[in-house]
């Protein structure tokens, strides 16, 4: 079975040792890491460590981490090798509670292109659909306002507060099904405001 995910401008494809290198610099960008690991400087071991447990995790769970890069546009074309990584999404855990959490992180330069709702619409695609989870959470820093709208826009709902101040969100199956049956309802039968 294939675990690589197409939308309309990305390719996902699950992280790799291909990767490392690319992941490295992604993770230690400062405005990067601020916001994912708490301002903290990931080290080539532990990029070597979460690789290896995305690898696992693909293996026992169904899903892990997926590499971002740009979709291919010419017709027939699926190769993704060598295109500039884009960013990072995926699902990891689950929790002590059973959780399994939504992350993602995007070079600074495509930011504000919807590329984070886009890629993270196909992470809970795989997560409801293909990996059969009942619900993803998503820890979110709340010095970042764009995050906070990704995961409203994907129909996620506050639940709390977690450590350092971070808002829970969180969306079950039963919900991200109705929101995306609304959605298509609403393409189907704009309302006249759309048109």
């Amino acid at each position: 079975m294939s675990r690589e995910v197409r939308t309309g401008r990305l390719a996902l494809r699950p992280v790799s040792m291909g990767d490392h290198t690319a992941l490295l610099a992604h993770w230690t960008g400062p405005l990067v890491r601020r916001h994912l690991f708490g301002d903290r400087r990931v080290s080539a071991e532990q990029v070597t460590e979460i690789i290896e447990a995305s690898r696992r995790d693909f293996a026992a769970e169904g899903y892990g981490l997926w590499a971002l890069r740009p979709a291919s546009r010419r017709f027939g074309e699926s190769s993704v090798t060598g295109r500039a990584l884009v960013g990072v999404a995926g699902l990891c855990g689950p929790d002590a509670a059973g959780d399994v959490e939504m992350v993602y992180s995007l070079e600074p330069d495509r930011w504000g292109q919807g590329l984070a709702a886009e890629a993270c619409l196909a992470v809970l695609r795989h997560a409801f659909t293909t990996a059969g989870l009942r619900r993803v959470t998503a820890e979110i820093d709340m010095a970042s306002a764009s995050s906070l709208g990704v995961a409203q826009q994907l129909g996620m709902r506050h639940r709390g507060m977690g450590p350092g101040g971070t808002a829970i969100y969180a969306i079950d199956r039963t919900q991200w099904l109705g929101t995306r049956h609304r959605q298509t309802r609403r393409q189907q039968n704009p309302s006249p405001e759309m048109l």
